[in-house]
């Protein structure tokens, strides 16, 4: 082994940044956001704040379910939305018929299964565009069959007074339902994507015909996958319908399944706080610069352009590889300054292989 491989070896080893370190650094952001998110009510906040906040959250569940299928998957969906319109109908029809919140979940659940089901099924042999082109239109039959059968679900006019269970009926309260709900998705969806599934999963993701030859069942991790998904998504629909009060077919529209997507690439694909940031973006152009700009879907469409121009792996992606950046930076600048203990060390190292000592 030469001196200069041995130098480039010891520097590289001295200089690299710790692992642990960046954890720890992520760990704490993370409970600072969840402790802000605790507090918001106590702040000062308005009703109308902590209710749009329930809804951010609300769609940051729903835009979870697509980023782990994009994320760990490499499957696009255009038809989430259609999931999470299955769901609100069930508890939507169930309120209508009298039963008690209990029974609404119930209903939701069964309804998110049968869709999850009936999208998994059609689409777990499909890869790239042509899984895209099955969930849209999957998610577009749900959408015409809302319409259609409005002895059901009402049709244009919808189904309205649905109420939540009593105990949860307070703004705040629901509030507090709805995060703890985001927090034991993203911690869920997490786990499954660092168990053998998950890295199972992202095999397909990165190679399909490689995964065969090694014994795997590829439409079984992605009808595994689906279900997963449609999981949260069916969760989302019954929070957001619970947050309304109310249920139409525009919920399952196409437009509802595009903003997931933009949520998604705004946040970054496969992050772990990606679609909290995508959401909060679009929630926020939506539901508040809308009532001072009437052209809103431009400035979120200029803000989509201006992230993939310049930051294509999505808001927390980019911010992600920036702090590297600059760790890495300064540790480079801490390394080459002789005055530093970094530095001293690797002087010391680069010294002593000159030298001839210590080689291995």
């Amino acid at each position: 082994m030469s001196n200069r491989l041995v130098e480039t070896r010891t520097v590289r080893t001295l200089g690299a940044p710790r692992p642990g370190r960046a954890q720890t650094v992520n760990l704490i952001l993370l409970v600072l956001l969840l402790a802000a998110g605790i507090a918001l009510p106590y702040l000062g906040a308005t009703s109308f704040t902590v209710t749009l906040s329930s809804t951010i959250l609300i769609a940051a569940i729903l835009a979870s379910s697509v980023n782990f299928l994009a994320g760990q998957g490499g499957m696009v969906s255009l038809g989430h939305a259609g999931i999470a319109a299955a769901s609100a109908y069930g508890v939507a029809w169930a309120s209508r018929e009298g039963f008690d919140p209990g029974v609404q979940a119930l209903f939701a659940l069964g309804m998110t299964l049968l869709v999850s089901l009936a999208y998994g099924l059609l689409s777990m042999r499909t890869s790239g565009i042509y899984f895209l082109m099955v969930t849209l239109a999957v998610g577009m039959l749900v959408y015409g069959l809302a319409f259609r059968f409005s002895s059901l679900t009402g049709g244009e006019n919808g189904i309205s007074g649905i109420d939540r269970p009593e105990w949860m009926d307070s703004y705040w309260v629901y509030y507090y339902v709805v995060l703890g709900a985001f927090v034991l998705v993203t911690a869920g969806l997490w786990v499954v994507g660092s168990s053998p599934f998950g890295a199972s999963l992202r095999g397909v993701r990165d190679s399909e015909s490689r995964m065969r030859s090694l014994g795997y069942s590829v439409p079984a991790y992605k009808l595994g996958a689906f279900m997963i998904s449609g999981a949260v998504a069916g969760l989302a629909g019954l929070l957001a319908v619970w947050n309304t009060h109310f249920m139409s077919p525009s919920s399952a529209g196409v437009d509802r399944s595009v903003h997931l997507i933009v949520m998604v690439i705004l946040g970054g694909v496969g992050t772990l706080l990606g679609p909290l940031i995508g959401a909060a973006v679009v929630v926020l152009v939506e539901n508040v610069l809308s009532s001072y700009v009437d052209r809103w879907p431009t400035i979120l469409g200029l803000i989509f352009i201006l992230v993939i121009l310049f930051a294509r792996a999505g808001i927390a992606g980019s911010v992600r590889k920036l702090v590297n950046w600059i760790r890495r930076r300064a540790t480079s600048e801490s390394r080459d300054d002789p005055g530093s203990p970094q530095g001293t060390a690797v002087s010391a190292a680069v010294t002593t292989h000159q030298d001839g000592k210590d080689l291995p």
